[in-house]
This record gives structure tokens, sequence and C-alpha cells, in this order.
């Protein structure tokens, strides 16, 4: 197959994909709880994540200016 027919079947099949059909779905009464826990759950994890990582650079940050203030006495 050459690449131009290779290409045009994909461009055929990607605006294929664009037109729009009816869908016949409904939205569950309990999506919104389910967005609503999602989110909770990000905002959580989002938090826990960043409590973990600010409790892990002020422990080096820590351990960077004791080893730099020990270093400054030793050459004294």
């Amino acid at each position: 197959m050459h690449f131009t027919t290779m290409f045009e079947i994909v461009l055929l099949a990607f605006f294929a994909a664009l037109i729009p059909e009816p869908a016949f779905a409904y939205i569950d009464p309990g999506l919104g709880s389910l967005i609503f826990q999602g989110a909770i759950a990000a905002f959580v994890t989002a938090a826990g994540a960043w409590a973990a990582l600010r409790t892990k650079f002020r422990e080096f940050l820590a351990r960077f200016l004791n080893n730099r203030r020990a270093g400054e006495n030793a050459s004294e």
C-alpha cells in the first residue's frame, strides 16, 4: 500500500469519527455523586502528595544546611 493511500484511509476514518450520531443515552442520577466523589478523592490525594513532598523537601533542606554548617565549622 502506498503512503498516500494509507494516509487517505486514516484521514477518512478520522473525519468519519467526527460525524455526530444520536447517542440514545441518559445521565444516571448517581453520576453527580460519582463525579463529586472523584473530585474529592483527587483533592485529598493531591493534598496528601503535597504534604509528603513538602515534608521531604524540608528534611532535605535541613540536612543540606546542617552539612553545610558542619563543613564551615570544620574549616575554622
